[in-house]
Parts: C-alpha cells; sequence; structure tokens
C-alpha cells in the first residue's frame, strides 16, 4: 500500500488536530476506507502466499487509530466546553432579565401571583410567592397553599408556577391531607332556588371543642361596614369579603351558586408604595452600595371600609396589565375593566362573607334572618385564643 506525499501531510496535520470541517470529514472517510480495505487484505490473503506486515505498517495502523479517537475526544471536548459557555452566559442574561428594574421583574411576577390568590380566593392571602430564576430565561415561582380554621393556619398544599420569560404556564397544584369532597360555594340574594340545611345539621352534630370555617350567603347586599355590624356581637373573625360585580346573579353558576369569587380579606390589601420607610441604613460593599431598609403598613382600624375598597381597587388596577397571567390563575376570564368600571360607578356591596370560629357560636347564625345559607369548610379541633 503506497504513501503519498500528500497523504503523509495529510496524516501529519491530522494528528496535530489541523484539519478542520469538510477537509477533515474527507480525511476521516479516507482512513476508514484504508482500515476497510487493509481488513479486506488480511482476511483474503492466504496465509502461505501473504507477505508479513513490515514493522512500518503495524505503525501506521496504530497511529491512524491514535490520531482517530484523538480528534474525537478534541471535538467531543470542543462541544462540551461550547455548551458549558452557553450554559454561563445565558443564566447570567436570565438573572439580568428578572431582576431588571425598580421593583424588578421577578418581583412584580410574584406579587401578581400573590394578589390574583388574595381577591379570587378566600384563604389566598396566606403565605407568600417566593421566585428561583432558572437557565434559558426560565423562572419556577413556589407557594403553600394554606386554610385558618379558628386561630390556626394550616398548610393543605403547595403551588408551583413555571415562566418562560414573563409567559406563565398553567399552575401546578397538589393537594395532601384531607380535602373536602364538594367545594363550599356563595348564593346570590338574586337567586330564587331553594336549598336544604345540611350543613346546620352538620355543625349540630359536632362537638363544643371545635372550630370551623364556613362560607355565610346572605338574603341581600350589604356594605362593608354594614357586614362588620352584622357579626359585631358574635365571636367569630371575618376572613373574607366576596363582591358583587353585577354579572354574578345573571351567569350559569351550575345549579345557582357562586363559585367564580371575587372579594377581598378583612384587611387592606398593602402594595410596595404603600408601605412606610421606618428606618434606613446604607454600606458600602465590594461591588456597590447595600441598602437595607425597615418600612410599616399604615394603620388601619378593623372596619374601615374606605381602606379596604381603596386598596381592593388598587390591586385590581395593578392586575389590569397582567390579565391574560390573571385569567391562567384563576383558570377562567377575569375581564377586569369591566369589573372595576362597574364597583367605581355601582360601589362596593358583598352577598356573602368567609367566616371562622367556634362551631357553637357559628351554629347560632341559624336563627338569624339575614342569612339564606352556610356551607362548611373545614373543621379542626379546638385552637380558639382569647387575644
Amino acid at each position: 500500500m503506497k504513501v503519498t506525499d500528500d497523504f503523509r501531510k495529510k496524516l501529519d496535520a491530522y494528528e496535530k488536530g489541523e484539519l478542520r470541517d469538510k477537509e477533515l470529514e474527507q480525511f476521516e472517510e479516507e482512513l476508514e476506507k484504508l482500515e476497510t480495505y487493509q481488513q479486506y487484505l488480511e482476511k483474503n490473503e492466504k496465509p502461505p502466499q501473504a507477505s508479513p506486515p513490515t514493522v512500518g505498517d503495524k505503525k501506521q495502523r496504530k497511529i491512524l487509530r491514535r490520531s482517530k479517537w484523538k480528534a474525537r475526544f478534541q471535538t467531543a471536548v470542543t462541544a462540551l466546553l461550547l455548551f458549558l459557555a452557553v450554559l454561563i452566559v445565558t443564566s447570567v442574561l436570565t438573572t439580568l432579565y428578572y431582576t431588571w428594574g425598580n421593583p424588578d421583574r421577578g418581583e412584580v411576577l410574584s406579587n401578581v401571583i400573590d394578589h390574583t390568590l388574595t381577591i379570587t380566593q378566600p384563604d389566598g392571602y396566606l403565605g407568600g410567592t417566593s421566585t428561583n430564576a432558572k437557565t434559558f430565561f426560565r423562572m419556577e415561582a413556589t407557594r403553600d397553599i394554606r386554610k385558618r380554621v379558628g386561630h390556626e393556619t394550616i398548610t393543605v398544599g403547595d403551588m408551583k408556577v413555571n415562566f418562560l420569560f414573563s409567559m406563565m404556564a398553567f399552575p401546578e397544584i397538589t393537594y395532601y391531607g384531607r380535602q373536602s369532597q364538594s367545594q363550599p360555594h356563595f348564593i346570590h340574594p338574586n337567586n330564587s332556588e331553594m336549598y336544604d340545611d345540611v350543613n346546620w345539621t352538620q355543625l349540630e352534630q359536632l362537638p363544643e371543642g371545635t372550630v370551623a370555617s364556613a362560607y355565610v350567603s346572605f338574603n341581600q347586599l350589604y356594605g362593608t361596614s354594614e357586614v362588620f355590624q352584622l357579626f359585631e356581637e358574635k365571636d367569630l373573625d371575618l376572613s373574607w369579603f366576596p363582591v358583587d360585580t353585577g354579572l354574578d346573579d345573571q351567569r350559569d353558576f351550575h345549579g345557582g351558586v357562586i363559585f367564580e369569587t371575587i372579594g377581598f380579606p378583612s384587611y387592606p390589601i398593602w402594595h410596595e408604595d404603600d408601605m412606610i420607610v421606618t428606618s434606613r441604613t446604607e454600606e458600602k460593599g465590594l461591588f456597590g452600595s447595600i441598602v437595607s431598609e425597615g418600612a410599616v403598613s399604615p394603620e388601619y382600624e378593623v372596619g374601615d371600609e374606605t381602606m379596604l375598597h381603596e386598596q381592593f381597587l388598587k390591586t385590581l388596577k395593578f392586575l389590569q396589565p397582567h390579565e391574560s397571567q390573571v385569567n391562567q390563575l384563576a383558570r377562567y376570564r377575569f375581564d377586569l375593566a369591566e369589573k372595576i368600571e362597574f364597583l367605581e360607578n355601582e360601589g362596593i356591596a358583598h352577598y356573602g362573607v368567609v367566616i371562622t370560629g367556634p362551631t357553637k357560636e357559628i351554629l347560632t347564625l341559624k336563627e338569624e334572618s339575614w342569612i339564606r345559607n352556610l356551607q362548611v369548610d373545614e373543621v379542626t379541633f379546638w385552637n380558639w385564643n382569647e387575644y
């Protein structure tokens, strides 16, 4: 097998890793042909007639095999280094994307989740969302799902929301522990259907040393201050106020009940710009100044409906530019502009309230003429401490 000077030059360049792209590919194909041809000769030549390979031929085949694996190793290392470089660059860019702005983009998305749950779920105001920026412009937001029963807050599940840039995927919710067989609900006062009193019967069967949470539906719409007054003589806590949006008695509510609720907790929904700074320190670090601030929320007197309404409307307007994400979290079309317009023109009124307290105290509501229906949510052992 005659080796030309041109072949030797290419072989020398191949061993040094100087061949690139198409030239490298063509030379490797030529090497494979030579190796196949050599194997064919060794297989088909008769032993008596075959000439023993010279030392130079053996050495050449060894060099060829070693050069081939060396080139493959170099290619693999180059690909790995390229991947690591891309990974590092995208990780840095992802962090910059989610930390850009004041407040930064990650904080805004976290607030969208928190405020959406606060106004759509009776216990959505409990807890907060934490975020973790990942690679390739992704972020993961997580939070516990909690419920307040009596004076205790219990964790009943968790939720995970994934983002690609600012695009939100459907939330992944996992519940654990006991869950109610049926979702509690409200009944609008304009609904003419009759409902049984099975929940009162359940409360009557519960022992005295228990506490419960329940959804109470009224026989008419009440203002926020009126709701506080209705319960001021009761040893109960008001947790969440569903709000009438003008459409709640017109839609098909699966047998006359309201599941797509919107409302606010019994205290104002505070935002970052509501906080009052009480202390501020600034320390110089290696990469700039580190600022630490202490802040408190404005003073709130229980039952101040003006403050409750202002912060509720402020929350709806904060969520309006993020309505696609709100719809994703709520799992239905929110129509924020329509709701805001109605509430600003007609005012805020309630068709019910979520309460919690001793089961026997809740049972006393059975005699109240202004209560139309009650749905029991959760029951647990006594934890009703006097404050």
